[in-house]
Parts: C-alpha cells; structure tokens; sequence
C-alpha cells in the first residue's frame, strides 16, 4: 500500500505536470519532458508549501525523480 507522503506527492505531481501521475510511478528529469529547470523550481517551493518542509539547500539538485523527492520528504518528516 503506498503511503501518505507517495500519494501526496502524485497528486502535487500531477497537478503541476497536468496529466494523471500515480504513486506507484517514478518520473523523474529524465523521463519527463516538461521537468526542465524551472519545473524544479517549482516542484520543489509547492512541496515545501503544501507539506510545510523545507528541503536542505544542498539537497534540491539531486531530487530528480519521484522516489528522491519522497525518500528526502521522509528524512525530513522523520
């Protein structure tokens, strides 16, 4: 069973990208055409703003991908 944060992460997703993302997939820079640089940006500041984290400074260039994104959110969520 996926949990909280996969699910909440998908339908963040899917809202930004406009297309029905599950939390079972694992898109990421590479395999999505519209995750350029300034889709990050964004990905990132909507994440902290709806989970009310923040992402370590350092960190954000290597959240490429669904699953970093959720094993970080998890590191800071504890």
């Amino acid at each position: 069973m996926p949990n909280l944060y996969e699910d909440m992460v998908a339908k963040i997703f899917s809202t930004l990208f406009k297309k029905e993302i599950n939390s079972n997939d694992d898109i990421s820079m590479e395999s999505e055409p519209k995750w350029d640089s300034m889709k990050h940006i964004e990905i990132i500041m909507v994440l902290e703003e709806e989970l009310g984290i923040s992402f370590r400074p350092e960190s954000i260039p290597a959240l490429t991908s669904m699953s970093k994104i959720i094993d970080e959110i998890k590191k800071i969520k504890g």
